[in-house]
């Protein structure tokens, strides 16, 4: 638990499109009326409960959470906090959790990546995208990430990934044949559906582990139960929130790796933008218009790291 009083509390959370559509009715998720949105923060432990033995009391941590981020207090399951290296700021830690969970099941709770392997991920300016190719990195991989901007992912992600491919429904599937010599992707990571999705079976290797974490461009193309037969291909789904009441031990556990990655320096973190509880429609509109960068709400109004 966190307060803004007693000397510790919350001092930034995230704000998603997630939130924004769950305030309006049409998250898959709906809560009873009123609710407090917001799904991760970062702040410091006021108060631990007694099994807890991972936390103390002044810790400066992040958690993530179902909603109630946006709040000058919050209580959260012990498994869903985890301890900050003193290099990371609040507001990057507030948009760190959900994002590169997500990124660590898709390659590890559901595609079994291996060292060497190569990947391939869609939506690649996207924070769950960029997740995926740092993480995938650090495991030894090799990263193809697949985009429409090329130029804007090329520049952005040139230290994260071996590629950028274009993400041509047409295209991409003889493209990465090209780049994989032939075998195509042994782990694709889909954030973005649409008529992409077909063609991603396509352009995944034999044995390969085609993993579905959303549907960023809509409805997503029918997948041919045949490609699937003749190459031997996994298709995985990945609601990475379900872990949290399931699995706690496991979301404990990777939470604590991955912020060991960035204490190690084995990953970059960008600063989200970063808005007071009275900038709340221009957050709002920051998230709308979009998801390239993350978005922070400080709860303490002096908190303002990034700009600093």
């Amino acid at each position: 638990m966190w307060s803004p009083r007693c000397g510790g509390g919350p001092r930034a959370a995230a704000l998603h499109v997630a939130d924004l559509l769950m305030m309006k009715g049409e998250y898959q998720v709906r809560p009873e009326l009123p609710f407090v949105p917001g799904m991760e923060a970062a702040g410091l432990v006021i108060e631990v409960g007694d099994q807890v033995t991972h936390l103390a009391r002044g810790d400066r941590v992040l958690a993530v959470m179902t909603r109630g981020a946006i709040a000058g207090a919050v209580v959260v399951p012990g498994a869903q906090v985890a301890r900050i290296p003193d290099s990371m700021t609040y507001s990057a830690a507030a948009t760190f959790g959900i994002a590169y969970f997500t990124a660590y099941a898709a390659l590890h709770f559901r595609a079994g990546l291996r060292a060497g392997e190569t990947v391939l991920v869609t939506g690649a300016l996207g924070g769950v995208a960029r997740a995926v190719a740092q993480l995938a990195k650090a495991a030894g991989a090799s990263v193809l990430a697949a985009s429409r901007d090329l130029a804007e992912a090329r520049s952005e992600l040139r230290e994260h990934v071996d590629e950028v491919v274009d993400a041509d429904p047409d295209s991409i599937a003889e493209v990465v044949k090209h780049r994989t010599e032939g075998r195509g992707a042994d782990v694709v990571v889909d954030v973005v559906g649409g008529p992409l999705l077909g063609q991603l079976v396509r352009a995944t290797a034999w044995e390969g582990r085609l993993v579905i974490v959303g549907f960023a461009a809509g409805t997503p193309s029918p997948i041919k139960p045949g490609h699937l037969l003749v190459k031997n291909i996994s298709v995985l789904g990945l609601q990475s929130t379900d872990y949290w009441p399931r699995r706690p031990y496991r979301v404990q556990a990777a939470l604590g790796h991955l912020l060991s990655l960035v204490d190690a320096g084995a990953l970059s973190i960008p600063e989200p933008r970063e808005f007071r509880l009275d900038e709340i429609d221009l957050a709002i509109r920051a998230v709308t218009e979009s998801s390239r960068r993350g978005v922070v709400i400080l709860i303490d109004q002096d908190e303002r790291t990034a700009a600093e």
